[in-house]
């Protein structure tokens, strides 16, 4: 009997939001090269109404059919912690739509409130539950949550966990029994981030940095390790490139820097592969993440990367394509300086990750994974 896959998420890309969970979309893709794939996404919004529910079915780009259901509610925030309202919702809208049946497996995207809601789910309609883990928020789910008792049965019941990297891996050994834990990292599109030799680096020493910037993103170790550096004097003309808007950008250009800096507020994939390929060196400073894709996207275009320990910096970065920094300015400075006086392989950098998160390699990871269940 064929496996064939609900795939259940409550972060998703709706209309208003194009990037929202966009990481969790590609892996539905990747699932899909191999399974038969229904994606039932379960969005909860902010509106003027006191509860208003909608629903609506489409076939996505990659040929998906993807039942959606829309919650909007003044008090959305109530509505997204009130988990029996969204089991009853969604059981009924399963049944209703048959979305499940002998052979279905249903995949759930980070514990809360998706995993929470699709155990109960899985234990309703007797099928295996897989749970895909993305989120930052583990420990402090577990040590305030009124649900982390039944985070921690989702957890020790999942037929199977993956983590999208090794570092949140080993966060949610820490609160479940269960053994069949392991690492399948976030899809990226390597026909779009690749080294680009005929693509002219810019005339200039030129640092780049790319996110969302608010907290746990932290600019500051390496924008002040920057101001330390130029008034000393340790390295050549430089700029930064800053990409990506936010609190944290505020208050960068609130401290008025002595050297140069280029904002600019967002870009799509294709012009951010483009301004990689034209930069020296990406920076990226943050306190936690859980995978961060723009590290790989940078190592992929063959930039050396000035990471914090973070999401996957220990698993693809190294004295060979950059540096991992201590949460201090110092170190910040000194992996800084060496990096920029380094000459590096553009083309080896990038060919270190190739194909390591198609969408081709990503499926087949999870395939090895559904075999086994």
């Amino acid at each position: 009997m064929q496996q064939s896959i609900l795939f259940l998420s409550y972060w998703y890309p709706v209309p208003a939001n194009k990037s929202f969970g966009i990481f969790i979309k590609r892996h539905a893709h990747a699932l899909a090269l191999a399974h038969p794939v229904i994606v039932l996404a379960f969005v909860i919004e902010h509106g003027t109404q006191f509860y208003k529910k909608n629903s609506e079915v489409f076939t996505d780009e990659a040929g998906i059919t993807t039942h959606q259901i829309t919650i909007t509610s003044r008090f959305n925030k109530l509505v997204y912690v009130f988990l029996p309202l969204h089991f009853w919702i969604l059981q009924k809208y399963i049944r209703k739509n048959s979305l499940v049946e002998p052979g279905t497996i249903i995949h759930s995207n980070i514990l809360f409130p998706c995993a929470i809601t699709g155990y109960k789910l899985a234990k309703k309609f007797n099928c295996p539950h897989v749970i895909s883990e993305h989120w930052s928020k583990i420990s402090k789910f577990f040590s305030s949550s009124f649900y982390k008792t039944s985070g921690k049965k989702a957890y020790d019941t999942a037929a199977a966990i993956t983590c999208v990297s090794q570092q949140l891996a080993e966060t949610v050994k820490k609160f479940t029994s269960n053994k069949n834990v392991s690492v399948v990292p976030n899809v990226i599109d390597s026909s779009r981030f690749f080294y680009n030799a005929s693509i002219k680096k810019k005339n200039i020493l030129t640092f780049i940095a790319v996110a969302h910037w608010s907290p746990p993103k932290n600019p500051f170790y390496f924008t002040e390790a920057l101001e330390q550096l130029y008034h000393e004097k340790a390295l050549p003309e430089f700029q930064l490139v800053l990409v990506g808007t936010g609190v944290l950008r505020d208050k960068i250009v609130s401290e008025n820097y002595a050297y140069k800096i280029e904002y600019i507020d967002s870009l799509n994939q294709d012009e951010l592969s483009e301004e990689l390929n034209r930069s020296h060196v990406f920076l990226h400073g943050s306190d936690y993440e859980t995978f961060s894709v723009v590290i790989a996207e940078a190592a992929m275009c063959g930039l050396p990367c000035i990471v914090s320990n973070v999401g996957i910096a220990t698993e693809v970065i190294s004295e060979s394509n950059g540096a991992i920094a201590e949460d201090n300015v110092n170190d910040w400075k000194d992996k800084i300086r060496k990096v920029s006086h380094m000459h590096y392989d553009h083309e080896k950098i990038s060919s270190i990750l190739k194909g390591k998160y198609d969408l081709q390699a990503v499926g087949g990871q999870f395939s090895s994974i559904y075999k086994d269940l």
